[in-house]
């Protein structure tokens, strides 16, 4: 078995060494162009020269990067790294949200500037308040474990309600059900990956039946928010604030407006980012080596049409 691991993604001794141990057969090459399996992603150019690809490891839990037609058409197997973000992006999303209710936002900007500003910092308190989690999966699961640490209420929104959960919400609702959960919703969190169906999933509709006081972050993909529309919700205090790790031009553009807006905090798309990434990574990727070819042993396993 021909294996092509990515450049860019530099794996230490140790890491191949659990690779090539896990089966007998591993041929580790450079050449994309005969690789059956690749650790990695993939452009459009590459997989048309690729012709013995079989099976695709992606390094993300996100892969809409990679679905392009020809791949998607295609009988090549595609599994991502869903089970590798749950932790930090659970913890970076309150990261965010506190930023806003505990009023870190004025707050740096005081210490920059050496200004104690006592009297201007918005305080709020996260008990007893909703948190609407918009994608209820591995991650959304592992922020409401947290949120019910917090004493809040969850509700979650899934495509398929009737899977089993492991952190059960106090109310879960089916897709068709999103405007319950942005009218009833203190925080909102959205954490669904980028498809036809939920590009722009919240736009300007969306946005004004959230509460003036609410708080809309963003762990997910940027295409999922009309930014266009969200900048004038903020501007206009349609929303109290918004917390965002991604957007829908990155590197965020200097000239975007929401640098300059006060009641939003921005991180650089690092949610998912830990010191145990490749190491979890690895994890999956063995697992499927070992049960590869037989797709109903392995995990991850990408809906290719669906796009996750």
């Amino acid at each position: 078995m021909k294996l092509h691991i990515r450049y860019g993604y530099n794996l230490k001794d140790h890491h191949l060494e659990r690779i090539l141990s896990a089966r007998d057969d591993i041929e580790l090459i450079d050449s994309i162009e005969s690789a059956e399996v690749i650790l990695g992603g993939i452009s459009r150019e590459e997989f048309n020269i690729a012709k013995s690809l079989k099976w695709i490891q992606a390094t993300g839990a996100g892969v809409d990067g990679l679905l392009f037609p020809e791949l998607v058409e295609s009988d090549v197997i595609v599994t991502n790294a869903s089970g590798i973000h749950p932790i930090p992006i659970a913890e970076h999303t309150f990261a965010l949200i506190l930023a806003i209710t505990r009023g870190l936002i004025k707050s740096f900007e005081g210490k920059s500037k050496r200004i104690w500003l006592h009297n201007e910092v918005y305080i709020d308190e996260l008990y007893g308040k909703t948190i609407g989690i918009i994608g209820y999966g591995r991650i959304g699961q592992g922020i409401a474990r947290l949120a019910k640490g917090f004493g809040m209420k969850v509700i979650g929104l899934k495509r398929d309600p009737e899977k089993e959960l492991e952190v059960k919400p106090d109310i879960l609702l089916g897709k068709d059900s999103l405007d319950i959960l942005l009218r009833e919703s203190d925080v909102i969190v959205i954490v669904v990956p980028l498809t036809e169906e939920t590009y722009h999933l919240i736009g300007e509709r969306e946005l004004r039946l959230m509460k003036p006081s609410s708080i809309l972050i963003n762990v997910a993909r940027g295409k999922v928010i009309d930014e266009t529309a969200l900048i004038r919700a903020l501007k206009e205090k349609w929303i109290l604030g918004a917390g965002l790790d991604v957007f829908e031009t990155e590197p965020l553009p200097p000239e975007s407006e929401l640098w300059n807006l006060e009641n939003v905090v921005i991180t650089p798309h690092i949610a998912g980012l830990n010191p145990y990434y490749t190491d979890r990574l690895l994890e999956i990727f063995i697992k499927n080596l070992k049960a590869y070819p037989d797709v109903s042993r392995m995990i991850n396993v990408v809906d290719k049409r669906l796009g996750y």
